[in-house]
């Protein structure tokens, strides 16, 4: 028996959408194409791979076994058509990047602008994703690198980082007229006084400061806002949200430059734990062709901009205690900018 990988795919897509009218869309077929597709590898199978129903269609035991097995074979073939594609020497073609939100909203403009110019024959494809979902972009083969928070995944063992990137300062951020704009010492506890903006989710080790704050805020009063009040799957949203509001939210002062130097928003806390910690990361043991390769050193390129543009702006916005700012609960001081 010889499977073709053709209909194999297109039955890898049907299970996924449930329904030939979809998978069909998906695949860019005519629906009756498919179905005579799934009937042709049923038929070479001698078995049923998906019972219909009013509402779709649900693959059968065997058929979760033989699509379990199939995405393996899939999988592997893609790697092998790959790695002779990189062997002959070809570097144009696709490639795929999945950013988490953070780091792409810092490093993706400056990155991007090098590499279409440098590499205009490469077709790359950009995804913005949550932390949770990049490690499944990579075993899926749906990404070749994945840029982002690396104390969430690089304790997998499946995945390899390419590079660490030097950490970019955080600071909980607010409107010019907010309340604790006004003060010379904020701690964690006084911003949850107020409602917190979250880009999709935070990776654990700054969360749980966050929590020990806010466990110390309960302890004052038990009118606590909820957190998040508002979760954002982007920092320009993060930014919407609280110029206009008492909220604040937490980013990197060259997320909001613009914003910082008209005047709109300031900064209010900093703490150590406040930084990235992103990485380039791969699939283990999957090589890098050189279209990933010359991303990866855009993307050095972009963060050592990133880097530079984060010290101006911190040596603007420095830490201290001018006069003419109150005093309130902590011991982290921020100055409004200098002339």
């Amino acid at each position: 028996m010889s499977l073709d990988l053709r209909l194999i795919r297109q039955a890898q897509v049907l299970s996924q959408q449930g329904s030939f009218s979809r998978a069909a869309e998906a695949l860019g077929i005519a629906q009756p194409t498919l179905s005579r597709s799934i009937k042709d590898l049923e038929d070479e199978l001698g078995l049923k791979l998906f019972s219909r129903h009013r509402y779709g269609v649900a693959p059968t035991d065997f058929g979760n076994l033989f699509l379990q097995q199939a995405t393996m074979v899939v999988a592997q073939v893609a790697d092998l058509e790959r790695e002779v594609a990189l062997a002959k020497g070809l570097n144009k073609g696709e490639l795929s990047v999945a950013f988490g939100p953070y780091a792409a909203e810092a490093l993706l403009p400056k990155c991007l602008r090098r590499f279409a110019s440098v590499h205009p024959s490469v077709r790359l494809r950009i995804q913005v994703d949550a932390l949770e979902t990049l490690g499944r972009s990579l075993r899926a083969r749906s990404a070749d690198i994945v840029v982002g928070e690396a104390s969430v995944l690089e304790g997998d063992e499946a995945i390899e980082v390419v590079a660490k990137l030097a950490p970019v300062r955080a600071y909980v951020l607010a409107r010019s007229g907010h309340p604790l704009a006004a003060f010379a010492n904020v701690s964690m506890a006084d911003v949850l006084d107020y409602p917190f903006v979250q880009i999709a989710r935070l990776p654990p080790r700054v969360l749980k400061p966050i929590l020990t704050g806010r466990r110390a805020r309960k302890a004052r009063s038990p009118m606590t806002p909820p957190f998040p009040a508002i979760e954002c799957p982007t920092v320009p949203l993060g930014v919407a949200a609280i110029i206009d509001s008492n909220a604040l939210m937490l980013a990197s002062l060259g997320m909001l430059r613009r914003e910082l130097n008209g005047g709109r928003v300031v900064p209010v806390l900093h703490e150590q734990w406040m930084r990235s910690d992103w990485a380039i990361m791969r699939l283990r043991g999957r090589t890098l062709g050189p279209a990933a390769t010359a991303f990866v050193s855009e993307l050095h390129r972009a963060h050592e901009a990133v880097q530079a543009e984060e010290s101006t702006l911190g040596r603007r916005w420095a830490l201290g205690a001018p006069s003419t700012r109150k005093r309130a609960v902590g011991n982290t001081r921020l100055s409004a900018p200098k002339a």
